[in-house]
C-alpha cells in the first residue's frame, strides 16, 4: 500500500515539473533563465537526448484542428526529431548525434499562417563542446556532427576548458529578424 502511495506522489511530481516548465515559458515577463531552468527539470526524471528545440507559443492549440496543423508543421521541418505538443510549447527532440535543422524548425512556427498562433521564444538544449576563438569569441560544437553555432557566455560564468564535453540550455537570438542564429548560454553542464 505505501508503495502505491510513493508510485502516485512521485507521478504527480513529474507531472507538476512538466506542467511548470510550460507555464513559465507562457508568462508574460518571465526570464529566460527560468524557462531553460523549468524545462531542464522537467526532464530530471528522464535520460537527456542528443539535442532538443522548445518553442514557446501562444495561441489556439486547444481545437484538435490547429493542434494536428502545428504538429504537421514542425514534424515536416524537423528532419527526424520528434515533435511534443503541449498547451504553450511544441518540444522536438533528438534522440541519436545529427545535424539539427534549426533554423527550418524555428521556421515552421514563426512564419506559420494559422490565425491565432505566434512563436515567442526558442531554446536549444545540445551536447558539444565550446571552443574559444583568438579574438575572443565562442562557438558551440554539437557532438559528432561538426554543426557550430555562435555561443555568447556570461563573463562571470565559468567556462569548460576548450574542447571539453558538456550540455549547453541556450536562448536562440535572430530569428526575428531573420538573422543568423546566436545562441545566449543559459545553463551549461559538464558531460562525466
Amino acid at each position: 500500500m505505501q508503495a502505491q502511495h510513493r508510485s502516485r506522489i512521485l507521478a504527480i511530481a513529474v507531472i507538476v515539473a512538466g506542467f511548470a516548465s510550460g507555464v513559465a515559458m507562457l508568462l508574460p515577463g518571465a526570464s529566460t533563465a527560468a524557462t531553460a531552468a523549468a524545462a531542464a527539470k522537467s526532464t530530471a526524471a528522464t535520460e537527456a537526448p542528443f539535442a532538443r528545440v522548445y518553442l514557446a507559443i501562444r495561441g489556439c492549440t486547444s481545437c484538435s484542428h490547429c493542434r494536428a496543423n502545428i504538429r504537421q508543421m514542425v514534424r515536416a521541418n524537423s528532419e527526424g526529431g520528434e515533435a511534443r505538443l503541449r498547451e504553450d510549447q511544441v518540444e522536438v527532440r533528438y534522440s541519436k548525434p545529427r545535424a539539427i535543422p534549426l533554423r527550418e524548425v524555428i521556421r515552421s512556427l514563426a512564419d506559420n499562417r494559422l490565425h491565432d498562433l505566434s512563436l515567442v521564444d526558442v531554446l536549444f538544449e545540445g551536447l558539444g563542446s565550446i571552443t574559444t576563438a583568438a579574438d575572443g569569441s565562442a562557438r558551440f560544437t554539437l557532438h559528432e556532427t561538426g554543426q557550430a553555432f555562435p555561443v555568447m557566455l556570461a563573463a562571470a560564468a565559468r567556462r569548460p576548458r576548450d574542447g571539453q564535453q558538456v550540455r549547453l540550455v541556450a536562448v536562440v537570438n535572430g530569428w526575428r529578424e531573420k538573422q543568423g542564429l546566436t545562441l545566449t548560454a543559459r545553463e551549461i553542464r559538464e558531460e562525466i
